[in-house]
């Protein structure tokens, strides 16, 4: 499940553009995203997001990992949801 969690928290940040405003949402730190941010680079061996003191960015191949991120997400939504409507019949 980590992975799945690193995408709901990279999906955030993308959303908010803002490290520190995804920290404030999730209750963490703005270090804790940015730690979780890195991870999940390294993990694909590849950069998500141009960083600078004030600005942050998703990089050409963020922006697709964004794409497919948001369907994933989406899609445990629903199955969540259908599990949901199971057990309350």
């Amino acid at each position: 499940m980590d992975s799945l969690s690193g995408i709901g928290v990279f999906v955030l940040v993308a959303d908010t553009r803002s490290f520190a405003e995804a920290g404030r949402v999730l209750g963490v730190s703005a270090s804790a995203v940015g730690k979780s941010g890195a991870r999940m680079e390294a993990r694909l061996k590849g950069r998500l997001f141009h960083r600078s003191t004030r600005h942050i960015a998703l990089t050409p191949e963020g922006e697709k990992f964004l794409e497919r991120c948001r369907r994933i997400l989406c899609e445990v939504e629903a199955a969540e949801l259908e599990l949901l409507s199971l057990i309350h019949i």
